[in-house]
């Protein structure tokens, strides 16, 4: 069970985990339209998600390895609560582009 994530729940699949690009792939097209995360939970209050949030909107039934979870969540709220939605965005973006490989 993600420990930053807890609603995530248990992997109950039979399925293996997505592979480790794959995921960080989705999660930067997950959030290519958004300007905005959600600090702290995969989903908010105002109808926010977190990175990990904006994956499984656009991918359901994904299985995603638990550590990898812990690490998005870990970046996401790297940006603390005070800052803007779009700070939080913005910094995961560069992390997610930086993880890949790819320009900024």
């Amino acid at each position: 069970m993600s420990k930053l994530r807890p609603e995530c729940g248990i992997n109950t699949s039979s399925r293996k985990p997505q592979s480790r690009n794959s995921v960080l792939w989705g999660i930067l097209w997950a959030t290519d339209r958004r300007r905005a995360l959600a600090y702290g939970k995969l989903y908010d209050d105002e109808g926010r998600c977190c990175a990990m949030g904006a994956y499984w909107e656009r991918n359901p039934t994904e299985v995603v390895d638990n550590s990898l979870i812990d690490e998005v969540a870990a970046v996401n709220d790297s940006v603390p609560p005070e800052a803007t939605d779009f700070e939080r965005w913005r910094h995961v973006r560069r992390w997610l582009k930086h993880q890949l490989g790819i320009g900024q």
